[in-house]
């Protein structure tokens, strides 16, 4: 028995569940988190999502974006199952719902990052997928339920970000087979685009450009970076879920391999975000900070100022560099 028709035999089994994803949620984890939520209760099931941190706005217009809550409402809840999805690592879904979620009968972890450590007991692990969302897709296909309209809205949405709006060499023709047939249940693709991407609020600009002014660039071109402070956060009243997205526009100069964006989330620890292009694996050089991801997109916590860590960073960067050359 394969790993898909084994959860599906597992989901048949037990009657009570809770689905959670990686903290800051993104296009994919909401998708394929709303679009599990779904298909499980219309299998009469008793679901709840939680995640540490809440949806951001530019995804309410998803439906059952409203299911999803926060630890505090945990109480006593204790499922059978728990299903992580789109974390690498356990702790990826944060300190407190690791640990108040994990002692349960059964875990299953479904995943797309080349980084994972397939902490459950049953492991849907697939690096080679676009995102999780896709692998939801096949999920529910091969169960025999209908995707229908409201969950090809949360998995269009999910393998859409996942691919850069289809920009990604993980765009492979599987991938727009996949979307064809999720545009095929009347989704509103111009909709959807325009929610994710095209209703910034007007402080999230004001920080984009602050962040833009710190964009500088190693003498030969080849790698970026940009920094995101809290200071920036408090002058343009904005949170660390308004600096997504940011280093795509860094990616987007010209002569660069690689883009680097570093948030100090305190004065002594930064998060940092990485694309690259074309050559260099950025998912490497972030597990080496003990992070992860995929080629082209990865990040990681150093525990280091915004300076040092940037410095780290910069200079693993150009043995990598230094090695496709």
């Amino acid at each position: 028995m394969d790993i898909y028709h084994k959860i599906l035999e597992l989901i048949d089994q037990h009657s009570s569940f809770a689905i959670s994803a990686h903290v800051n949620p993104d296009g994919d984890s909401i998708g394929s988190q709303l679009a599990l939520y779904s298909f499980l209760a219309d299998l009469d099931k008793h679901v709840r999502i939680f995640n540490t941190d809440p949806v951001p706005p530019n995804y309410h217009f998803l439906p059952f974006y409203d299911k999803v809550e926060q630890p505090c409402t945990l109480d006593s809840y204790s499922p059978e199952v728990l299903i992580v999805l789109d974390a690498s690592t356990l702790v990826r879904i944060g300190g407190h719902l690791s640990k108040a979620l994990m002692p349960k009968q059964v875990t299953i972890n479904i995943d797309h990052h080349a980084s994972a450590d397939r902490f459950g007991n049953y492991n849907l692990v697939e690096s080679g997928a676009s995102s999780t969302c896709e692998i939801v897709y096949k999920l529910i296909q091969l169960s025999g339920t209908k995707v229908g309209y409201k969950r090809a809205m949360a998995l269009y949405t999910g393998i859409m970000f996942d691919t850069g709006c289809f920009q990604y060499s993980n765009s492979t023709s599987q991938v727009h087979h996949i979307a064809a047939n999720l545009i095929d249940q009347g989704i509103e693709v111009d909709k959807i685009y325009r929610e994710v991407y095209e209703t910034n609020p007007v402080r999230r600009l004001r920080l984009l450009t602050k962040a833009l002014e710190t964009v500088e660039l190693t003498p030969d071109g080849k790698i970026a970076w940009l920094v995101v402070n809290q200071k920036m956060l408090n002058h343009t009243g904005t949170t660390l879920v308004d600096a997504d997205g940011i280093i795509n526009q860094v990616r987007s100069i010209d002569t660069i391999e690689v883009a680097i964006m570093v948030v100090s989330n305190t004065r002594e620890q930064s998060k940092i975000s990485m694309r690259s292009k074309d050559h260099v694996d950025v998912g490497k050089i972030c597990a080496e900070f003990g992070g992860g991801g995929h080629a082209r997109a990865a990040g990681c916590l150093i525990d280091k100022s915004c300076k040092i860590a940037l410095e780290m960073v910069i200079e693993v960067t150009r043995k990598y560099i230094a090695y496709d050359d």
